[in-house]
């Protein structure tokens, strides 16, 4: 499944095809793709609106979305610009910040979000609308370039959702690992219990690790995935802290990690992170650390990789 290096790869791989473009048409080939509003008032809503912002939060990619909409300026009411000001800053936008300008001459901004979340198989690709449809492509943006957005998801278990409010679908995350102090994260850790591993899948906890980054940053810093938040040290959770920030910079840096189809850039191209894993897939293969086999697992349902010398319960 993509993790926040996947998806903060894909945002950036997107802005430059698509900030500024306007959807002139919407198909939805496979309605469970689209969670809100159903797919047939998605493809009505969505037209006409233009990109002007991508964005992630989490695992979720945050499109903001503006449509010019005539008004008369006296039927204006200050509420209108209140909740415009709220929807904005419900999220806090990681990469770039944007405030919506309410009014321009006679116009004013009708503001929306579109987001995405690619679960385990979703990507997105640009095509000629003459191309014939994938069987597997279940979302057609067509673009006022020409060009088609489209969402391939073999799994189907990708979602969107188009929104007044980002809250309303990403408002229960926890803060992000390259946002949050240190000691923002030792405050939140020592308030939980249970086993370090499914912590740090719990997005409420933090958003955006995933199995992938959870198994190679517990690696870093050798900790055992069994073990209890509460038995930390501070420099065990320091540490840890510095690992899961070194794993997510460096896998960034190299377009996330591609194991096989499942996930690749806008371009094609894989991602490079894979080489480059101390533990995850390497079941048997000896640590780069100390020699010993690393061990496959399952914790909390996910299978778990870990050196059984350096990562000791």
């Amino acid at each position: 499944m993509p993790e926040l290096p996947e998806v903060e790869t894909t945002v950036r791989d997107l802005r430059p095809h698509l900030i500024g473009r306007t959807i002139q048409r919407a198909r939805v080939t496979w309605e469970r793709t689209v969670a809100q509003p159903n797919a047939k008032q998605f493809m009505r809503a969505i037209v006409g609106y233009k990109i002007i912002g991508i964005n992630r939060r989490g695992k979720y990619l945050v499109f903001e979305l503006e449509r010019p909409q005539t008004t008369d300026h006296r039927r204006r009411t200050t509420d209108d610009g209140r909740n415009l000001r709220e929807s904005a800053a419900a999220y806090q936008i990681t990469n770039q910040k944007h405030v919506p300008n309410e009014r321009e001459g006679s116009q004013i901004k009708n503001h929306k979000f579109l987001l995405v979340h690619l679960r385990m198989t979703g990507q997105f690709g640009f095509h000629e609308p003459r191309v014939k449809r994938d069987k597997h492509q279940h979302v057609h943006l067509l673009l006022d370039d020409g060009r088609e957005l489209r969402f391939h998801d073999f799994r189907k278990f990708g979602r969107w959702w188009l929104v007044d409010n980002p809250a309303q679908v990403v408002g229960k995350l926890g803060p992000e690992p390259l946002e949050m102090s240190k000691r923002e994260f030792l405050k939140r850790l020592r308030a939980r219990r249970g086993h370090i591993k499914p912590l740090l899948l719990n997005q409420t906890f933090v958003a955006g690790v995933g199995n992938i980054y959870a198994d190679e940053s517990l690696w870093y810093a050798k900790i055992h995935p069994l073990r209890d938040a509460t038995t930390l040290t501070d420099k065990e959770a320091s540490d840890l802290y510095n690992a899961i920030r070194r794993v997510f910079r460096k896998a960034i840096g190299v377009g996330g990690t591609s194991f096989d189809a499942t996930y690749k850039r806008i371009n094609g191209q894989s991602g490079e992170f894979q080489e480059d894993l101390r533990v995850v897939g390497r079941a048997g293969e000896p640590c780069h650390r100390c020699g010993t086999p690393i061990v496959k697992t399952v914790v909390g349902q996910r299978g778990t990789y870990y050196c059984p010398m350096c990562q000791r319960v």
